[in-house]
């Protein structure tokens, strides 16, 4: 079964957006606290993941733009 690329682009950028989301309550969050709270250290690395994750699907949200693009 093939994917619409369009399909898979929408829910790409409804994804990045999700994570992006994330990433700015868990930087609002991390804000709140005394720099030397353990917390801290837990939320950045969750935005780490998230970032990484973000990198992935904001290339493979490119490819699909350009995938688009050059079938139309």
């Amino acid at each position: 079964m093939q994917t619409d690329p369009q399909e898979d682009l929408r829910a790409t950028q409804t994804s990045i957006k999700k994570d992006a989301e994330q990433v700015k309550t868990l930087e609002d969050a991390k804000g709140a606290l005394d720099p030397a709270d353990p917390r801290v250290e837990q939320i950045s690395e969750r935005v780490v993941d998230l970032t990484a994750a973000l990198q992935a699907k904001a290339k493979a949200e490119h490819e699909l733009s350009k995938e688009i693009q050059e079938a139309g």
